[in-house]
């Protein structure tokens, strides 16, 4: 796990959505979970069978502490390995649509800090949906409230990044002091505008030149722009 101080602002041109249909009755220990049953993605390049292996053991995890079994529909419309929180937003979808079937039935149950971070780092900022910034190693989530987005696009590259083989080369590069130690963290969207900085681009576009390239042509034609989370997508300020 790594220390993280970033700015997180919700994107609503991507979404991920999750149907559940629940199982009410229960009568094996078998039965008494949470199945991955479809998932289809508006993205090519998606891999079934990878994400259903990634997504098992969360799906259980939830399963145990909602308390909510039956079949899970996923319609994935943030592609993976963009940077764009992808995996987590899957999570989160899952776990809103077992709260609203649990509202249904007049039950209430937030999960806690510590169980969504479990679950993933980006997982808490994904379940508060709100621009905030994100310290710990994802589970302190400040809301920033009344802040100004500025008009934005992104644009995904054919290349997904690795984030753990860019996390991995962060470290490296970093103590080698090819990446100095900063200071300066914003606590604002509109500091994090002005400062335009993503630590992980050198290890991203190290290990994905595709990346490099692109982000250079965009930041010839606008104002500015900077690589999303640990890549690949970038996202382009109009």
């Amino acid at each position: 796990m790594h220390t993280l101080d970033m700015i997180v602002c919700p994107l609503c041109a991507y979404r991920d959505e999750a149907t559940l249909s629940p199982c009410e009755d229960k009568t094996t220990d078998e039965e008494n979970t949470l199945a991955l049953k479809s998932a289809s993605a508006s993205f090519d390049g998606f891999d079934y069978t990878r994400f259903e292996q990634f997504f098992a053991p969360k799906l259980d995890a939830i399963s145990r502490e909602l308390g909510v079994t039956g079949d899970v529909h996923i319609k994935k419309g943030i592609p993976l390995g963009a940077g764009l929180g992808g995996s987590s937003a899957a999570i989160v979808a899952v776990i809103r649509a077992a709260e609203q079937y649990l509202a249904s039935k007049g039950e209430n149950h937030s999960p806690s800090t510590e169980f969504l971070l479990s679950l993933g780092s980006d997982v808490p900022c994904m379940y508060a949906g709100v621009p905030c910034r994100v310290q710990g190693v994802g589970e302190i989530v400040t809301p920033l409230k009344e802040q100004t987005m500025p008009a934005m696009s992104v644009v995904i590259p054919a290349c997904s990044s690795d984030s753990a083989a860019c996390y991995a080369l962060y470290d490296e590069l970093l103590a080698k002091n090819a990446i100095p130690h900063r200071d300066n963290i914003p606590a604002s969207v509109d500091e994090a505008l002005t400062l335009l900085r993503n630590d992980l681009t050198l290890p991203a576009t190290i290990l994905e030149p595709k990346i490099a390239r692109l982000l250079d042509e965009l930041r010839k034609e606008h104002k500015s722009a900077i690589m999303s989370g640990s890549g690949s997508a970038i996202v382009v300020f109009l």
